[in-house]
């Protein structure tokens, strides 16, 4: 389990790696796609992550560079169907995709009809095979049980991470949620964390539960949050 000298180690760059750099507002445009991908190259953020329609303009935009261009599948809500996101997926994995974030069908996951959940997952990851897939639990919308079981099931059907939250639900991540995650996948998966994480404080209780990976729209502000308390 991480503890506090995991963060204690961290510098600017391998704080920049734990993040990816996200952009998913509904209201946002073609020039703000344009500054994230300038804010992940400067500072050296993992990935961008953005809607399908946007893939394509940010594999351009990161082309030679280290930052790889992040697809999402089923936001917010992931009940569209099979067919939906396996589109979506392919759209993102054709337009360039490096990893991809998808998320449960949260109405077959709180009926109890885990085959389908399992099996959609499944179904995505044969569409990402060689990209680095996450699965968005939703957290905030399951039980403590239900939370579990989702990993299980992300594992079963070969996930590379599970996911706290998307960011559009009633609650992001929490230290407890990231903790059951952790405890659940062990080291089969990593663990990201996403959700209102704004600072770096945010960042360092997170990792310290135990996240592998940070989504977040606020990633220049940590950063900058962290060189200050560096200059302290």
């Amino acid at each position: 389990m991480p503890t506090e000298e995991t963060t204690r180690g961290l510098t600017v760059e391998t704080l920049a790696r734990l993040i990816d750099h996200t952009l998913l507002a509904p209201d946002h445009t073609v020039e703000d796609v344009e500054r994230v991908c300038e804010e992940a190259i400067g500072y050296g953020f993992h990935t961008v992550s953005v809607a399908p329609y946007d893939v394509e303009r940010v594999v351009k935009l990161l082309h030679g560079t280290d930052v790889l261009a992040g697809g999402t599948v089923g936001i917010p809500f992931g009940y569209a169907g099979l067919d939906v996101k396996r589109e979506e997926a392919r759209v993102c994995i054709e337009s360039g995709a490096g990893e991809v974030d998808m998320v449960i069908n949260l109405v077959a996951m709180k009926s109890g009809r885990y085959a389908d959940v399992r099996d959609e997952i499944a179904a995505i990851r044969k569409i990402t095979t060689g990209c680095c897939l996450k699965v968005i639990l939703e957290c905030c919308y399951l039980s403590d049980e239900e939370k579990a079981r989702a990993c299980e099931l992300a594992l079963e059907a070969q996930a590379d991470f599970v996911k706290t939250s998307t960011g559009f639900g009633p609650g992001g991540a929490t230290t407890h949620d990231v903790r059951l995650l952790r405890q659940t996948v062990g080291d089969r998966a990593g663990v990201k964390a996403a959700g209102g994480i704004r600072t770096f404080h945010d960042v360092s209780e997170m990792v310290r539960a135990g996240a592998s990976r940070i989504g977040t729209s606020a990633g220049v502000r940590i950063i900058e949050d962290f060189q200050n308390r560096e200059d302290e």
